[in-house]
């Protein structure tokens, strides 16, 4: 298959390695012009389950892709507030037998990428694999995870490209699942987001010492139930119990991780995706009129700690 992978920061590299390594035609996009010249200069670099790894593979910036022969995936990985202007400057990768598959943290992506994809053409779905980019020539890959995903619509053709992209993902030992319906994966995962990702970041710690504090039960419980009530309103019914059930099994999965978040914002001092995650549910629930406080309060903290400490984007 030959895969467009749109965002090669720490998760774009596990998918482009793994996904390269199983025989797959892969070429780089990338908007950070330090990590591309890193791509075009050192290759791919990482340690992939403990071993080092280095691939050469074409990087491009997004308007130097060469647009044929056509690309049968376009795989986004990228941060939530970049997508849009990605999805718009690759609009020339688009061909009529290509598909688009978005796997990134936060709710709403389709809606975005809806605007220059076909809903038939799109794929959704999210990922727990992990990824650690220390600097922009490395990244660290050493957790165990899986993906999932699904088409947006029965339309046959879609729903057979799902199945193709599972048995090549499969193939690159990925751990892929199909989803009969990937948005309520997508809020599933938000639930994951919007409590270890977020909270995590503003209290400096692991995901293992989260969860080892006295209130880490009550404060995922009243995250979670805020997502599933704003899923609700999407006609999404979330399984509550399961949701934090799912949650906190990470305090022992990937119990030593610093969420992408964390690795952003007090790593690496950048912008965070919290108004795609969090911030979603708060915008959201402000509209249709239901109660978020949690999620309200958790968004303006973490943007009162991105002005703080002076975030910006060095991309």
């Amino acid at each position: 298959m030959r895969i467009a992978v749109a965002g090669v920061g720490g998760m774009g590299t596990r998918f482009a390695l793994k996904l390269a390594q199983a025989g797959n035609d892969v070429t780089l996009v990338e908007t950070w012009s330090a990590r591309l010249k890193a791509l075009k200069t050192q290759g791919l670099q990482a340690k992939l389950d403990g071993q080092e790894v280095t691939m050469q593979l074409p990087a491009y910036a997004p308007d130097e892709v060469p647009a044929t022969p056509g690309f049968d995936l376009v795989l986004f990985l990228t941060k939530s507030m970049q997508l849009a202007a990605l999805a718009r400057a690759l609009q020339p990768l688009y061909g009529p037998q290509t598909y688009v598959l978005c796997l990134m943290n936060g709710i709403g992506h389709e809606q975005t990428l809806g605007k220059y994809v076909p809903q038939e053409r799109l794929l959704l779905g999210n990922t727990m694999w992990t990824a650690q980019m220390a600097r922009p020539d490395h990244v660290l890959l050493q957790d165990d995870g899986s993906c999932e995903l699904g088409s947006l619509t029965a339309d046959p053709a879609q729903v057979q490209m799902a199945q193709t992209v599972v048995d090549v993902f499969n193939q690159a030992g990925l751990k892929p699942r199909l989803l009969d319906d990937p948005r309520y994966s997508v809020f599933r995962k938000g639930c994951v987001n919007g409590t270890l990702n977020t909270l995590c970041t503003l209290l400096e710690c692991n995901v293992a010492e989260f969860g080892q504090t006295t209130p880490a039960h009550a404060l995922v419980e009243a995250i979670v139930k805020e997502f599933a009530a704003v899923g609700a309103k999407q006609g999404l019914h979330l399984d509550v119990a399961e949701a934090i059930a799912h949650v906190e099994s990470c305090y022992t999965v990937i119990g030593e991780h610093y969420p992408s978040m964390y690795q952003d914002l007090v790593v690496n001092n950048r912008p965070t995706e919290i108004d795609y995650i969090n911030g979603y549910v708060a915008r959201y629930g402000q509209a249709a009129g239901v109660a978020t406080p949690y999620c309200q309060l958790l968004t303006a903290q973490v943007h009162v700690k991105e002005q703080l400490r002076h975030a910006h984007n060095d991309q």
